[in-house]
């Protein structure tokens, strides 16, 4: 049920074991020749790039494997505390969840993907992940924030001059105005990210655009070019080994036949893809291949089979929530029904399918949208003169140091400015950094302020604890076994009790039994054993094992990097705040799954505890004033620490923890 650490030896293992049962099934070799070779010698920052390399190469292909090897490099690089590879690895482990259809995983990991990007300014990956997370928005039919997080990521591809990743953002603007039915709008985008692809020979570019194009093309009646487009697309789709693309080519292919009244090869083509999303585990597309499916049925009069595909594709769609597909479902099932000649359903149906399409999109959203296209291009070309205007500055200056050449006195004079300038320039770095020294000082001041005031109430909390535990135990355990014994000796006593009589002592005695191991629990629960004997690892543990024993909940835990002990003050604060997230759990979530995850590396411990339970909302929750999410707020705080809660209800909840570890626990040390 526990994982264990990972560790390097057993990290080589699990790599080479899955190298070798990939062989033993027959496949082609799973990875580069190059890459093999290189695996069984790398070491450290080599080997986290080479499994990263094997993650990307396995992405489309085996979403799993890929996980695999984006996991391994994750583990490597937070034990090794390579902020740079943490930041790759986590916005792998979110596109692979995007691909799988899993958007929380994939916001989750996107999150800390950026949050990592913030803190090394890395402002090429930051571009990358905003990208990523416009994606899923997209997904989601967030149309307005997709936009808005398209734009902030063309804007730093733009200002940087990133080719590939412009085009891909230039890509993913046409997705929006497609799904507006803008397709000339559409068509213009995807020719800027096709130029680029071909500028720069990308064939991860090329093949997803001409297929976007054949998109468009097919929905502006322009079956002829969308044919030809979606075969040049398989040709640079098969050098990527991209089979979610691949699949959407198969299921175009068919769209474009039923667009044409040809009923027999739209299915032939439509089949060929379902059996590739079935194999993919593509839900989303399964959805859309089984609207198809139904559509040709509904043309040909078979209902009872339209019927059955069209709720499966609605199944399929609530699955990923992907409300596009659930209105075209509902359309569908709704127009089945009203030739079948009940009315009622197909009301029932069509003013579903008119409810999710209202959320989509309303007259105000595309109004938002189209605003902020306006106000994108305005601040592109602002940029543009801006970049004229600071030529043309540079080469006035340009002009002005050949003239000042000519006399030595100019020249003079022009380096007294430099050097009051520079002058004026190191008093303002000093004075700033007086200041900062100061406000840092007196930050740690306060901190420590906070901290001792924290320890304090901790202190005193505990004493109290242990006080309460110990008049239990010396207490009112005896005034129980004292009711024991009495009860006990009624029986003893008069052995012509009659049955009724016997059976309330038994009962009794058994009652006092359950009193007995009650209070057992409360006491140990107020000063847990583990917990002072073996540490914060083992006390969460025994709380989970406990859980797991009630065989009400599947438990999975994780924990990376607690190699030492942290010292009391912080593993009781997190103690506690892992008990009452699991009590809330417990008492509200009704959940049966519960993930914890522990990660502790050179500067700070992340503790991600997730349940797939009915969820709530976070503000109500807040603003409630309930004593449990206070008490986790307080304790993270008093610890310098932050907490964040992801959930909505009926989707279940994510918390997450994190706190910076003090200078003297960054390496181990107590």
């Amino acid at each position: 049920m526990f994982l264990k650490p990972n560790r390097r030896p057993l990290i080589l293992v699990l790599l080479f074991l899955l190298i070798s049962l990939n062989d033993l099934a027959g496949q082609d070799s799973l990875y580069p020749d190059s890459l093999k070779g290189e695996l069984k010698h790398a070491e450290g920052k080599h080997f986290i790039e080479i499994s990263l390399d094997l993650c990307r190469y396995y992405m489309h292909s085996d979403p799993d494997l890929a996980l695999s090897f984006a996991m391994i490099a994750r583990n490597e690089a937070c034990q090794n505390n390579l902020v740079n590879e943490q930041v790759l690895a986590y916005n792998l482990f979110g596109i692979i969840y995007n691909n799988k259809n899993q958007y929380d995983s994939a916001f989750v990991n996107f999150n800390r993907s950026i949050n990592l990007a913030y803190r090394l300014r890395d402002t090429s990956h930051i571009a990358s992940i905003l990208n990523n997370i416009g994606f899923i928005n997209y997904r989601l039919c967030n149309y307005s924030e997709a936009l808005n997080n398209f734009h902030l990521s063309l804007d730093y591809y733009f200002q940087f001059g990133d080719s590939t990743s412009t085009g891909s953002a230039y890509n993913n603007m046409g997705l929006i105005y497609f799904e507006l039915r803008e397709y000339s709008k559409a068509l213009a985008w995807y020719n800027k990210a096709l130029e680029i692809g071909r500028k720069v020979g990308n064939s991860s570019l090329i093949g997803p655009t001409l297929l976007n194009i054949a998109f468009a093309n097919t929905r502006m009646g322009e079956t002829e070019k969308a044919m030809k487009y979606l075969d040049s697309a398989q040709v640079w789709i098969k050098k990527s080994n991209d089979q979610f693309n691949e699949a959407k080519i198969f299921k175009e292919k068919g769209i474009i036949f039923l667009f044409r009244k040809d009923y027999a090869n739209a299915m032939k083509y439509l089949q060929v893809a379902e059996t590739y999303n079935l194999k993919l585990k593509n839900p989303i597309e399964l959805a859309s291949v089984y609207e198809r499916q139904s559509e040709c049925y509904i043309a040909t009069g078979d209902l009872n089979k339209a019927l059955v595909l069209a709720e499966k594709g609605l199944q399929y769609a609530k699955i990923v929530m992907y409300k596009k597909y659930m209105v075209r479902a509902c359309s569908n099932i709704s127009d089945i029904y009203e030739k079948k000649g009940d009315y009622r359903k197909a009301l029932s149906f069509y003013r579903q399918s008119i409810k999710i399409n209202e959320e989509i999109l309303d007259n105000q959203k595309i109004s938002q949208i189209y605003n902020m296209q306006l106000q994108h291009e305005t601040e592109q070309n602002a940029f543009r003169i801006a970049e004229l205007n600071r030529q043309k500055q540079i080469q006035g200056i340009q002009i002005e140091k050949q003239k000042l050449i000519i006399g030595r006195k100019n020249l003079l004079i022009s380096i007294v400015i430099i050097i009051a300038v520079f002058s004026v320039i190191l008093a303002y770095i000093l004075y700033k950094y007086h200041l900062n020294k100061q406000s840092l000082k007196l930050e740690t001041e306060m901190h420590g302020i906070r901290e001792q005031r924290a320890r304090e109430v901790l202190e005193a909390e505990n004493r109290e604890r242990k006080r309460i535990g110990e008049d239990l135990h010396e207490s009112l355990s005896q005034i129980l076994l004292l009711a024991k014994l009495t009860v006990s000796s009624l029986k003893l006593k008069d052995p012509t009790l009659t049955s009724r009589q016997s059976e309330i002592v038994n009962n009794s005695i058994q009652l006092l039994n359950t009193a007995f191991d009650e209070l057992r629990n409360i006491s140990h629960n107020l000063t847990p054993f583990f917990l002072k004997e073996r540490g914060l690892i083992a006390g969460v543990k025994e709380m989970l094992d406990k859980m797991a024993n009630a065989n009400h909940w599947v438990v999975h835990f994780e924990e990376i990097g607690f190699d030492s002990r942290l010292d009391h003050f912080m593993e009781t604060t997190l103690y506690r705040v892992v008990q009452e997230i699991f009590s809330n759990i417990i008492r509200h979530a009704e959940a049966t799954e519960i993930n914890c995850q522990m990660i502790r590396t050179g500067k700070d411990i992340t503790i991600m505890i997730e349940d797939n339970g009915k969820g709530f909302d976070v503000e109500v929750a807040k603003q409630s004033g309930g004593i449990g999410i206070n008490n986790i707020y307080s304790r993270v705080e008093n610890l310098g620490g932050q907490v964040l809660i992801d959930s909505v209800p009926g989707r279940g909840t994510i918390i997450t923890i994190l706190v910076v570890l003090p200078r003297k626990q960054e390496n181990g040390q107590e």
